[in-house]
């Protein structure tokens, strides 16, 4: 008789534990070699064949993508196939389309301007042809890492580049920002390294009697302009060129560091801590809205990718920082009354200048 090989059954609950942690540590092998293999190079295909623009446009047969996409009908339909199990297409009867997945992420981004993957593509394509594949090389002091646009940015183009990336993905942690700051007292808000205005713009349309300053690098305070007169908001914020390490902030009622220290020692971080406590008056607030990266069961792979960039850098301040330190920083430069909250793998602590 032939019987099919099955798994023992165990009795003792350590070994049953065990043979549990294999399994699900063969399944996280798998993903970081395969997985993450598959769901980017498809997706970086199905952009530069044009499938997302066109099934977002409406669900299409195999013969009209593979005419319009210039592709061999059976090898795309292979293609296809492959999206579908990754769960960026389905077939709908003798058509394909996307799934709202791929809708929201993948295509017009635009529309979709905070909560989008489309700018990331092509400048991790960049990345992996570059500087990932010659990581070895990178460890051993052989490749120094240079990204495709000058950081800091110089021109416009610069910052757009710069701009567009980091607008992408704000909409979640701006919600936690909108429904925990408390600046419904505040007039001035300090924007430090505001970005394009969309965090400042959201956070104006919550409070009608807030005004932002918002920081950024001389390159950019065009798109700001542009940006917030886009949206109406042009008479409450106001971009300045000022170098945040550097100058003393202007003054105001509260400061706000969004997404801003998270990456940085706490030597840096104590130094802007207290250029924010020198601009306030008595009662002003600082705010600090942050990712988490340091949880060892959960990596941060928004800031893994920038870290390893740092690699091969002479000089960088990137580190992995416990946010728990900020109590203590924020004590220690005199602030009190400090809370916390959390939400969208983000914390927002809040503190007073006495």
């Amino acid at each position: 008789m032939t019987t099919s090989p099955s798994v023992e059954p165990t009795t003792a609950g350590a070994a049953a534990l065990e043979q549990q942690d294999l399994f699900a540590a063969t399944n996280r092998a798998y993903d970081m070699v395969f997985k993450g293999t598959v769901d980017f190079f498809v997706i970086k295909a199905a952009k530069d064949l044009g499938l997302f623009d066109l099934l977002a446009a409406e669900p299409r047969t195999l013969a009209d993508l593979a005419t319009l996409t210039e592709t061999v009908p059976p090898r795309l339909e292979k293609f296809l196939i492959t999206l579908e199990q990754v769960g960026l297409a389905a077939r709908q009867e003798d058509r394909w389309k996307l799934t709202p997945f791929a809708e929201q992420f993948f295509a017009d981004p635009e529309r979709h301007r905070n909560m989008t993957m489309v700018p990331f593509v092509d400048y991790i394509s960049d990345l992996i042809e570059n500087y990932y594949l010659r990581l070895a090389d990178v460890v051993r002091g052989k490749v120094d890492f240079t990204s495709i646009v000058p950081h800091p940015p110089r021109t416009r183009e610069d910052s757009l580049f710069y701009e567009t990336l980091h607008r992408s993905n704000i909409q979640l942690f701006v919600e936690l920002l909108v429904k925990r700051a408390r600046l419904a007292d505040v007039q001035m808000l300090i924007d430090v390294g505001g970005g394009i205005g969309d965090i400042a713009a959201a956070l104006c349309q919550a409070f009608p009697n807030l005004k932002v300053t918002l920081i950024n690098l001389p390159s950019a305070l065009d798109l700001v302009r542009e940006n917030v007169a886009a949206k109406g908001l042009s008479d409450r914020i106001t971009p300045v060129a000022i170098d945040m390490y550097r100058e003393p902030y202007p003054p105001g009622d509260a400061v706000l560091f969004s997404r801003i220290l998270y990456p940085m020692n706490a030597q840096f971080c104590s130094m802007l801590l207290k250029k924010a406590y020198d601009a306030l008056p008595s009662g002003g607030k600082v705010l600090i809205l942050d990712m988490v990266i340091s949880d060892p069961n959960h990596p941060n792979y928004d800031y893994l990718t920038h870290y390893l960039c740092a690699i091969g850098m002479g000089f960088s301040v990137l580190e992995f920082k416990d946010h728990a330190i900020y109590p203590d920083l924020l004590r220690q430069i005199g602030f009190t009354d400090i809370t916390f909250d959390e939400g969208y793998e983000h914390v927002l602590y809040q503190a007073v200048k006495p």
